[in-house]
């Protein structure tokens, strides 16, 4: 069956199943549907560029270009960090 298509024959054959079949064909529905997600939410997520950070930040008083670069190199590994915990956090609900 194609994504997001049901001919007049599927139906019919739908339509003529009792409880178990249509557990066990919209149990396999649902498994590919997750697998498809799982796929999805896998695939790597671009940590945004921080052009002008450091900039930014070196027109706060107080800190220099030492520290700038540090406050950089941190937000990055955060913003990284958050990305793959986001990956790796895959909820079911309605269950």
């Amino acid at each position: 069956m194609k994504q997001g298509t049901l001919n007049r024959k599927q139906y019919d054959k739908i339509r003529k199943m009792d409880h178990g079949q249509m557990q066990d064909y919209f149990g396999g529905v649902y498994a590919l549907g997750y697998e498809a997600g799982v796929k999805a939410a896998s695939e790597k997520r671009e940590v945004p560029e921080l052009v002008g950070l450091e900039d930014e930040l070196l027109s706060i008083r107080g800190i220099g270009s030492a520290k700038a670069r540090l406050i950089c190199e941190k937000v990055r590994e955060f913003l990284e960090r958050k990305a793959w915990h986001d990956e790796t956090s895959v909820e079911i609900s309605g269950e």
